[in-house]
């Protein structure tokens, strides 16, 4: 970290935030999917566009947004559950 007029500048929670959100939506995903039994084919299919985001330099502190799209590309349905953030 960095000082910089007497506040502290946070530079690794840009990525901290972005892949821990990721992760999570990943992970729900993929669990909901293995353990669901139906065919492959019919199943959901979870897709994000970019999954790398610069979100720049910012202080701690401050409010920070980005919007994730998501898509289904499946024939199931997408039930994405339980997001917070990271």
């Amino acid at each position: 970290m960095l000082i910089i007029d007497g506040r502290r500048h946070v530079t690794f929670m840009k990525r901290t935030v972005v892949l821990l959100t990721l992760g999570m939506l990943l992970l729900g995903i993929l669990a909901t999917s293995l353990f669901s039994g139906e065919k492959e084919e019919d199943l959901p299919k979870f897709f994000v566009r970019k999954t790398k985001v610069d979100l720049g330099d910012f202080y701690e502190g401050a409010d920070i947004t980005y919007t994730f799209v998501v898509r289904n590309q499946g024939k199931g349905e997408l039930h994405i559950l339980n997001v917070r953030p990271g």
